[in-house]
Formats: structure tokens, sequence, C-alpha cells
């Protein structure tokens, strides 16, 4: 029996999901028609039941009111005492009541002999009761001597009311097929905007990002398509900066790949004893290196927008300065730069939400170029404090430094300052590739002129996750 119960449900279920599916199917035109439609049926079936209560209570105030004017009558005309009778085939309406007129020393014996008849009564009223003739509704009037009950089928009063409330319907039901036309009629003109929007769509190119422009939108619908406008903005921006990326790469592969030609073209024709042949080797030595820099820094900038989804962790941003530092210190040791590190003691267990990757990228490209661009024999300091509910990393050199007005230049890609390109091995992408990072953990970079070193101080910015949020 159980199983037989769930197969009919799934069976159920499964038909159901079938009409859904089908429902979805049609066009907005017509689902929107059998909405209506069904609405309306269900507004008619509603309408309908309130239409027959207030047709049943209205019926049955003028019928009472009728029943007592028709007790004073008889009594003010003094009818002779009489019984009703009923005949169960015949069918009766509205207009038919019992009457019975029966004298008060009678009522005691008729009221046990008839099921319809009520003992006697001080005062007129109204009851109901269920009799062998069916349901009445009984007005009992004491007159003198005697005692004057009318009584009404409630089956009469009901069919009454029924017919008035269809009555009442009739004009919904012969104009509803037309009114659902209408709104049908009503909904394909409203969705033409629609069809002209698909229209527009399946016409345009599929490299087309310009902006959608249909005149006479529905409110409804144009925050969507300004939504999508935007989207093509965006996608068109990145279409762009992507193509301005791949030439700048082109370009800057194109250059140490035609000095690698040349130099190993000179390299293979030069002597090995020729004065030359060591001073050509390491040019061709430095251009690899200078490539393989170019290499890693594309490499890193793929893998960085890759990143982008990864989830953010909770970090200790301390520790992942100390191990930035400790893969430079080889780079630092060549050209006898010191590295210090200064850290507040109530920052050391510091947290912040960053991806381990993403944080060291950071400081090893900052790091770095403060390594690439001090001269030798000098010194790089990193500061770690709070200002202001904010983790600062600043880190001084002792180099060129940045005018002012470059600050925003120096973050686009492939740009590097003239007087600093010929100092170091560079791509022009480490500031970028920093920059990008930083908007990703909801961090920040300025540059400023370093009161320590006087070269240029690149101040980190990070928000702190509150103790009572550690992991």
């Amino acid at each position: 029996m159980l199983k037989a119960q769930t197969n009919d449900h799934r069976g159920l279920k499964f038909r159901f999901s079938q009409l859904r599916s089908f429902y979805r199917e049609k066009p907005l035109s017509q689902r929107m028609t059998w909405s209506i439609s069904l609405f309306s049926i269900f507004l008619l079936f509603f309408i309908g039941i309130a239409a027959y209560r207030i047709a049943l209570e209205e019926s049955q105030e003028v019928i009472d009111r009728q029943m007592q004017e028709m007790a004073e009558f008889l009594d003010k005309n003094d009818l002779s005492l009489r019984l009703s009778t009923y005949d169960p085939k015949a069918e009766y309406d509205e207009t038919d009541v019992f009457i019975d007129i029966i004298k008060d020393t009678e009522l005691a014996k008729l009221s046990q002999q008839y099921d319809y008849i009520l003992p006697y009564s001080s005062t007129p009223y109204f009851t109901r009761k269920k009799t062998i003739r069916g349901e009445l509704k009984i007005y009992v009037y004491p007159a003198k001597d005697k005692q004057i009950q009318i009584s009404q089928l409630i089956k009469v009063r009901r069919h009454l009311a029924k017919e008035l409330a269809f009555n009442m319907l009739i004009p919904y039901i012969f104009f509803m097929p037309f009114g659902i036309y209408g709104v049908y009629r009503l909904i394909r003109h409203h969705l033409k905007t629609l069809t002209k929007l698909r229209s527009t769509f399946s016409e345009r190119n599929y490299t087309d990002l310009s902006e959608v422009k249909i005149d006479h939108l529905p409110m409804e619908i144009r925050p969507a398509i300004d939504e999508l406008n935007y989207l093509f903005k965006r996608i068109d921006e990145a279409k762009n900066q992507q193509q301005v990326f791949i030439a700048n790469a082109a370009h800057e592969l194109r250059t140490p790949l035609t000095a690698l030609k040349l130099q190993t073209s000179l390299l293979l024709k030069t002597p090995q004893d020729h004065p030359f042949y060591q001073e050509n080797l390491n040019d061709l030595s430095l251009s690899l290196k200078r490539m393989s820099h170019l290499v890693d820094q594309l490499m890193s900038l793929a893998h960085q927008e890759i990143q982008q989804d990864e989830p953010l962790q909770s970090l200790n941003l301390v520790n992942a300065l100390r191990l930035s530092v400790g893969q430079l210190l080889a780079n630092a040791r060549k050209k006898q730069i010191e590295i210090q590190v200064s850290i507040e003691p109530a920052l050391e267990q510091v947290m912040i939400l960053a991806r381990p990757n993403t944080l060291q990228s950071i400081f090893i490209n900052l790091i770095d170029n403060a390594i690439k661009y001090s001269p030798p024999k000098n010194q790089v300091c990193i500061l770690v404090s709070y200002d202001h509910e904010m983790i600062c990393v600043d880190i001084h050199d002792n180099g060129p430094g940045i005018s002012e007005h470059q600050y925003n230049h120096v973050l686009q890609r492939f740009v590097r300052l003239e007087k600093t390109q010929h100092n170091a091995i560079g791509s022009g992408l480490g500031l970028s590739i920093v920059n990008t990072a930083l908007q990703s953990l909801d961090a920040s970079m300025q540059f400023k002129t370093s009161n320590l070193l006087n070269g240029l101080c690149v101040q980190l910015q990070f928000k702190p996750i509150p103790e009572s949020k550690h992991e």
C-alpha cells in the first residue's frame, strides 16, 4: 500500500514537472494570457460564492418580512383553523409556503403528532427545524386563542439564491472571453518592444559591443538593458585593454628577442680568443636575464588574474613580509644593500584577509624594486606601523625616486621612467601587478618621498581583522 502511494506521488510530481516545462516553453504572451485566464476563472468562482451568499441573505430578509406580513394579515382577517399539506413529488418555489392555524388548546397534542408543528409561544419568533418535510424556516405568530405558523423549505430559498447569483454572473461569464482576448491583444501590443529587442540582438554582430538603444522601453526592462549596456562597456574596455596588453607584450618581447638574435649572431662570428668575445657573452647573458624577467612578470600577471576568484584567507602579515624579505636577501647582498625591518611589537600577530601568493608577490615586487634602484652599498628600510585603524607597510629606498606628477603614470603597464629604465632589469609591469593585486585585497598603495633615505617611499595600507574574528 505504502509503495503504491509513493509511486502515485512520484507520478503526480512527474506530470506536474512536465506541465511546468510545457508552460515555460510557451511565449510570454501566451503564458500571461493563460495566467490571467486562470485568475479570471478563480475570480469568477469566488465572486459566485460571494454573490450566492449575498443573494441568500437578501432573499431571506425579503421572504421573512413577507412571512411576517402574511401572519399579521391572517390574524386580522380571522381565518378558520387549518393544517397545511405537503406533496413530496411537487416542485415548490419561493412563492410556496405552508400555513398552519391551530387552536392553542390543540397545540400540545398536534406538536407531538407532527414534527413541523411547534409548541405555543407568547411572542413571535423565527426558527429553523429539520422535519419530515425537509429543513424548514418557520415563523411562529401567537394570536388570540390560536397560533399562526408559516413555514417554507430552506432548499427553496437556496435554489432562489443560486438563480439570483447566476443571473448576477451572466454578464461576467458572457464578457470574460472577450475580455481575455482583449487582454491578449494588449499584451501582444506591449510586448512588441521585446520582439524588437530580440530582433536587435539577433541582427547584431557578435563583435559589436556598442550601447543598445531602443525607444520606448518599458520601465521594467530598462534597468536590465542599462545593466547589459554597462556589461558591454566593461567587456569592450577589457577587450581594448587586452589588445593593448598583447601589443605591448609583443613589443616588449620583440626588442630583447631582436637583441638576442644579433648578439648570438655576433657571438658566433667572434673567435673565443678575441677580446670582445667575453663582452658579447656578457651582453647575451644580460639580454637573457631581461627576457626571463619579462616572461616571469607576464606569467605573474596571468596567474594573478586567475587568482581573482580564489577566496581570501586570514594571514599573518608580518610572517608573509619576512618570507618575502628572505627570498630577496641574496639579491641585496650582491649589491651590498642592507635590508632593515622595523615592526611595532603589537603588530607581530596582526591578521589580514589575503591570498598567500598574492601577498608575497606584492612584497617581493616592491622590495625587489627598492633593491634594484638603490645604489650599491646602501640600505632599504621597511617599517610596519599602525595608523588610523590601518596597518601601514612603508618601504624606503635611496634610489632616484618618482616625481609626484608621475605617480599615476607608473602604475600603467609597460611604463618605465627614462631616468630608471637603463639602471636595472625591468619590464614596466611590476607596479601594475602590485596595484591590481592590492585592489583585489581591498588594500591601497601611495607614493611619497622618503624622509629616511631621500629616495622613494611606497606605503601599503591593509585592513586588519579584529581579534574576535581570527580563525
